[in-house]
């Protein structure tokens, strides 16, 4: 089922306001954004252009099943997998798994835990040009986790 276009066009002009947030189309104030299309929709027509409905959706993915989202292999060293998981009431951490084959183990050391509110304020600094910034324990790793975490749409996901 294809959603209105009021509903649609409200929602990309509060994604391209706002950027994807932890409170969806659905937990927003949505008339508001309604409203502004149809603003936009007027102000096109004085100024000569129109909005066409292609009719067509791709929904967003829906949110990933496990608490493991991500991993990918350490640059550094092969045997240790580098994973984002979600902790559990808006907590996330980056977790290093060494595997040894021959001995059979596993090894699993937590190496940063943080909030997507955090990692917004660690960005807003970042983006202000405060020099201390650069000395937040894991920022950019944090900053990566962050953006993989909104483009899986796993923004309000808890562990099953």
């Amino acid at each position: 089922m294809i959603r209105d276009l009021r509903d649609r066009a409200g929602e990309a002009l509060r994604e391209a306001r706002i950027g994807r947030s932890r409170f969806g189309w659905d937990q927003c104030d949505q008339d508001d954004w309604r409203r502004a299309f149809d603003a936009f929709v007027r102000i096109g027509k004085r100024l000569g252009f129109s909005v066409v409905d292609t009719r067509t959706e791709t929904p967003r993915p829906p949110a990933p099943s496990a608490a493991a989202i991500y991993a990918l292999t350490d640059h550094r060293d092969a045997s240790v997998e580098r994973s984002v998981l979600c902790t559990g009431g808006g907590n996330w951490s980056i977790i290093s798994t060494r595997r040894d084959a021959k001995a059979a183990t596993v090894d699993t050391k937590t190496l940063l835990t943080f909030t997507l509110a955090e990692v917004d304020l660690n960005c807003d600094r970042i983006l202000a040009g405060d020099p201390s910034a650069k000395d937040i324990k894991g920022v950019l790793t944090k900053v990566a986790a962050a953006n993989v975490i909104r483009m899986l749409n796993a923004e309000t996901m808890e562990p099953s």
